[in-house]
């Protein structure tokens, strides 16, 4: 039987990880409930982006509201992983009003995706499960 300890990480090694990563988990509170979707995600001054189709269920209802944001990563082989967890308050930004940086974000589904959404951390935590 492997043992397996877990360790916080610190602010430093979340956005390491958060860089190292494209698909979040992004939840809240929407009208029918808890909702919860994966995106495409880039990391950019010192927020998290992804993008939107603007009649989305996600750019209707997270417009500055508190969503939890959730990237992880799991090695089954080694049974060793990861998770940050970034809650904060989603902003949908214009695309003309988005750095530079980020205006060509990857993202896997096809489709228009004009509108940005913004999350500025209120709390960043994470945890790495580390074999013993």
């Amino acid at each position: 039987m492997t043992t397996h300890n877990v360790a916080t990480l610190l602010a430093y090694d979340c956005w390491s990880l958060l860089g190292e990563a494209e698909i979040a988990r992004v939840a809240w509170q929407g009208a029918d409930g808890i909702a919860l979707v994966p995106v495409n995600y880039a990391v950019g001054e010192a927020a998290i982006w992804f993008r939107v189709e603007p009649e989305s269920k996600l750019a209707r209802e997270c417009d500055g509201q508190q969503v939890v944001v959730e990237v992880d990563r799991v090695d089954s082989e080694t049974r060793t992983a990861w998770s940050v967890v970034v809650v904060g308050i989603a902003h949908l930004v214009d695309e003309l009003d988005v750095p530079d940086t980020l205006i060509e974000m990857r993202v896997w589904p096809g489709g228009p995706r004009r509108r940005f959404v913004r999350v500025e951390p209120d709390r960043l935590t994470g945890r790495r499960l580390l074999s013993a």
